[in-house]
């Protein structure tokens, strides 16, 4: 019975400004099947109840009725939430073992000396032909 009159009373406030279903749904940017159902009182038909929180916000902006009151009404509809929500587990990090720590180290340092040496042939290719492009060039002058 509660939630009819609570429907109801959503009905006359938009009745009283002139406003259709879709006129409040453009102003609200709500569904027309989400204020249906608060006009209907189906609160279970509606998303989370943050989400009915926020509807009703919207609504009474809308129709310019009082927030408080319309919450209040809505409060008295639903029972209260039973589950709080459950903290979110801590990440718990593996400390590396002192076995792996040789491994590590022994990958690493072979990781190191394999860009070194591409490095150095790098290096040496570029300096092998600059020095044959450099002296093409300065044999044919005299």
């Amino acid at each position: 019975m509660e939630r009819e009159n609570f429907g109801r009373y959503l009905k006359s406030k938009r009745e009283l400004k002139g406003l259709s279903i879709g006129d409040l749904s453009r102003a609200t940017k709500i569904k027309e099947h989400s204020l249906e159902a608060l006009e209907e009182g189906r609160i279970d038909a509606l998303p989370a109840p943050v989400f009915v929180r926020g509807f009703v916000i919207a609504y009474a902006r809308a129709v310019e009725a009082d927030e408080r009151e319309l919450l209040g009404r809505l409060a008295a509809l639903s029972p209260p939430e039973t589950e709080s929500p459950r903290p979110p587990k801590p990440i718990i990090h593996r400390a590396p073992d002192d076995d792996d720590a040789p491994a590590n180290l022994g990958r690493r340092r072979v990781g190191v000396v394999m860009v070194v040496l591409l490095i150095l042939v790098v290096a040496t290719l570029t300096l092998s032909l600059l020095l044959r492009h450099g002296a093409t060039t300065g044999s044919g002058i005299s």
